[in-house]
């Protein structure tokens, strides 16, 4: 889960580290209840994503296989 506090929408790059959900190259991801994207892992078991969370709000991620 991500929060934003401030009274604006931010959009953010993050690193969403994979090491201990056990995916070695990829990994789908959805925001919330929409379509998964799939992910490619990086050398560190990670996947770069671009999350927009809206003013005094929050968004949750989830992990598929």
């Amino acid at each position: 889960m991500l929060y934003n506090p401030l009274n604006e929408p931010i959009e953010r790059i993050i690193k969403l580290p994979l090491y201990y959900a056990g995916l070695k190259n990829k990994a789908r991801i959805r925001e919330k209840e929409g379509k998964p994207k799939t992910y490619t892992l990086n050398r560190s078991f990670e996947a770069d994503l671009r999350v927009t969370i809206p003013a005094n709000g929050y968004t949750w991620l989830i992990v598929e296989e």
